[in-house]
């Protein structure tokens, strides 16, 4: 029992991190069909962020470093959104994918050459010790901070969820994504919904990117690989769905988890690719995606 639920902590901790990431591939496709696939590495930069602010400020509270990291890295997305990527909403495909392909590579190289290639942690300003509740029940030794760790991810997943569905922003988010040709007919300012849309995946990344750096080790190509990840996440819940995102991220860290503890690190990536490419065969559009309908 004790080993099965520090499995299940194990996956929720990761899964957290995937869902932060993931959500910001499925709401960018969802409004204007465009996979960022420098999506992970402004994860990157938000764990970086978080890291030189824990470091030259280091006077601030943990609870003012991440808000500040966020919206600093907010901001890199939306910079990144109007200089590289708006004047392409209607170019074809290959030289959109080839540009957030470069605007990744630009990032990783960026934050190689301001901080260097070593791998750095972040401190953890969150309370440490561990749950002495699991421990002397069940036998399980869980740190505090991983606990708040995974129950902010959720917190920060259920404020995206009634922004998209319970506020006038997350109305227009969706009309966009409905018809984005013809919202601005109605007086929505179709470049600052898509602007708000990047910024709040960026800020979400960023968070992940934190905790990421908080529990693991930070380093300059660190999106590529958990990008890949989040990505395949976001794609084997059905992109385009804020709920798919976050369930094909806790899937796939289950599998992940699950693979390690009981087979081997080294298969890990390879059944997760797998994983994706099984799905794709059998349920082309995800678990909770929509096929595309298209009028002949």
């Amino acid at each position: 029992m004790g080993v099965l639920v520090q499995q299940l902590l194990n996956v929720a901790q990761l899964g957290a991190v995937y869902a932060l990431i993931a959500l910001g591939y499925s709401m960018v496709y969802g409004i204007i069909r465009l996979i960022n696939f420098a999506h992970g590495d402004i994860f990157m930069l938000g764990g970086f962020l978080g890291l030189l602010i824990g470091v030259h400020l280091a006077w601030l509270p943990v609870y003012v470093m991440m808000p500040l990291a966020m919206v600093l890295t907010a901001l890199a997305g939306v910079l990144v959104e109007r200089v590289a990527y708006r004047r392409l909403r209607d170019a074809n495909r290959m030289s959109v994918v080839i540009t957030t392909l470069g605007v990744g590579i630009f990032l990783e190289n960026l934050v190689r050459l301001a901080v260097g290639p070593e791998t750095r942690q972040i401190r953890s300003g969150l309370p440490t010790g561990s749950v002495t509740w699991l421990q002397g029940h069940l036998g399980v030794y869980v740190t505090w901070d991983k606990v708040l760790i995974i129950l902010v991810s959720l917190t920060l997943m259920a404020v995206l969820w009634l922004i998209v569905n319970r506020t006038l922003v997350g109305t227009a988010m969706r009309a966009v994504a409905d018809a984005k040709d013809v919202v601005p007919l109605m007086g929505v300012n179709l470049n600052l919904i898509i602007a708000g849309t990047f910024a709040i995946g960026s800020a979400l990344a960023a968070a992940g990117g934190i905790f990421y750096g908080q529990a693991y080790a930070l380093d300059p190509y660190m999106g590529i690989d958990l990008g890949w990840k989040a990505f395949i996440a976001a794609v084997i819940g059905g992109i385009g769905s804020i709920e798919g995102a976050v369930l094909g991220s806790f899937l796939l860290a289950g599998v992940e988890v699950t693979t390690v503890a009981y087979l081997s690190s080294n298969l890990k990536n390879g059944i997760a690719f797998g994983l994706l490419i099984l799905l794709l065969l059998v349920w082309p559009w995800g678990i909770m995606g929509k096929p595309a309908m298209r009028k002949v």
